[in-house]
């Protein structure tokens, strides 16, 4: 199952959910319940993904990440 991220369209939160492909109707903003809510653009990672760099790490090199 993806996880998506989703805008509560009530109450602005924003939050992620693991839900089936079908989300509609089922999933709901745990803030205020509303089930009116806008799916966002979802990025993701990969390991090994920029040729090792990913450039958040401590000194620029993957290895270096705890």
């Amino acid at each position: 199952m993806p996880i998506y991220e989703f805008t509560c369209q009530q109450c602005a939160k924003r939050f992620e959910q693991l839900c089936r492909l079908d989300w509609q109707g089922i999933v709901a903003c745990p803030a205020c319940g509303s089930r009116d809510l806008a799916k966002g653009f979802s990025a993701f990672a990969t390991p090994g993904s920029g040729g090792g760099n990913c450039g958040g790490c401590a000194g620029g090199n993957c290895a270096t990440c705890k």
